[in-house]
């Protein structure tokens, strides 16, 4: 038996109930001879784990006996890691090998930083999984649509950048966890995952304390990955989960304004922003829409919330 080489990257995969998605992008990456993939499935019912043990030999599987989240079962995969580099991967997520390259080159010009590929979205693409920290001026400008002027002025540009808004390399201040690569030094340094949450608002929490940490966090346009937003659960249990705006509130709260005031501010401005778009979704289709439905969900949560 031959001995493998060091491990550049290691690709860490959470899974719940995600065998309709899993197969031949892990097993593309898994074929990479300098990357390990490491599979940790949260008690899944649908067959992932005997999926992976079957047709993703290659890749090394843990079998939780109970659904942990997102944060702990990353956590937990990670310190199984032993790559310079730390890839964090949704099932429903799709990267070519040479993407990966040059996420992984881009990691090493950029000593320290977080780095994320382009996530293309399924169309129309409105914005980017990426952008700045959720103060009340990011929310205020992208629920209102001044960040539609963020490509000549980067003080209004919102939470989330507009896809016109990344032309090169840029900097930002915060990536999804659905594809971002970062050193194993820092993944260690920082602490890795605030499991605080069950799901959601993890990355954000992250890049925040790279941030703090002195590191920067870039988006690579050059680089390309798609994910089916809401994919890798095949229950689609989550699909009208408030958690992520309660979540984003609450690491607002404790990580960027401690002050009540504050708060209350910013759940006004997101509360409103998420009913004017179900308005807008209901003139367009109706109240039964769907969209609409989530969006009038979303606020009515924030405010229950708040109160």
């Amino acid at each position: 038996m031959t001995e493998r080489e060091p491990i550049l990257l290691s690709v860490v995969v959470v899974t719940f109930n995600s065998r309709h998605v899993l197969g031949e992008n892990l097993s593309r990456l898994a074929s990479m001879p300098d990357v390990e993939v490491i599979v940790f499935d949260n008690a899944s019912t649908d067959g992932t784990q005997e999926f992976v043990r079957h047709q993703l030999p290659h890749v090394e599987l843990i079998e939780s006996t109970e659904n942990l989240g997102f944060a702990k079962a990353v956590n937990r995969a990670a310190a199984r890691a032993h790559g310079r580099m730390l890839m964090l991967f949704n099932p429903d997520a799709s990267i070519g090998v040479d993407d990966v390259r040059l996420l992984a080159e881009t990691s090493d010009s950029h000593p320290g930083d977080v780095v994320a590929p382009f996530i293309e979205q399924p169309a129309p693409q409105r914005i980017v999984s990426a952008g700045w920290m959720p103060s009340c001026w990011r929310m205020f400008t992208h629920y209102s649509g001044l960040s539609r002027l963020g490509k000549w002025s980067e003080a209004l540009q919102g939470h989330y950048l507009l896809p016109a808004q990344v032309t090169g390399t840029t900097r930002v201040e915060w990536v999804t966890g659905a594809c971002l690569v970062v050193p194993m030094t820092t993944w260690s340094a920082v602490g890795g995952l605030s499991e605080r949450w069950f799901m959601y608002a993890e990355d954000i929490d992250f890049c925040h304390r790279v941030g703090e940490a002195g590191q920067s966090v870039w988006i690579v346009p050059r680089a390309r990955a798609t994910h089916m937003v809401g994919g890798s659960d095949s229950s689609h249990s989550m699909s009208m989960n408030a958690a992520w705006v309660l979540n984003l509130r609450e690491f607002y709260a404790t990580s960027l304004r401690r002050r009540p005031f504050a708060v209350w501010i910013w759940t006004l401005i997101v509360a409103g922003g998420l009913s004017s778009r179900a308005l807008v979704a209901t003139v367009r289709r109706g109240g039964a829409d769907p969209t609409a439905r989530a969006f009038r969900a979303y606020s009515a949560a924030l405010i229950r919330g708040g109160r």
